[in-house]
């Protein structure tokens, strides 16, 4: 299961966070496996990458979770959902999310 389960003003989201460490994202197989059977019955969460030498918030759809795995962040940057500060995260994810559940991903 992932980190994370806000429910933002009636809006539900499940999140992982995770800490980019040499420019490159990590995620486990399980995490993987979760958010790719979640994304599968037509569920939203995300993913969360903060870029601690740059201070950046990256976000991206759960079904995501395979073409991050491994990769680095400068050639990820173009596919984030959302790209900000961690203070703009909450409303950025409120938003995708309502997105995702309403506008027909």
């Amino acid at each position: 299961m992932p980190d994370v389960y806000l429910c933002i003003d009636g809006v539900p989201i499940w999140c992982e966070l995770k800490i980019i460490k040499n420019r490159k994202v990590s995620i486990s197989k399980s995490q993987i496996a979760w958010h790719l059977s979640h994304t599968r019955c037509n569920g939203v969460s995300f993913f969360l990458l903060h870029c601690p030498s740059e201070g950046d918030v990256l976000l991206f759809d759960g079904g995501f979770a395979v073409e991050l795995q491994g990769s680095r962040i400068d050639d990820l940057r173009s596919a984030a959902r959302w790209c900000g500060d961690i203070r703009s995260a909450p409303l950025a994810l409120r938003a995708c999310a309502l997105e995702s559940w309403f506008g027909g991903r």
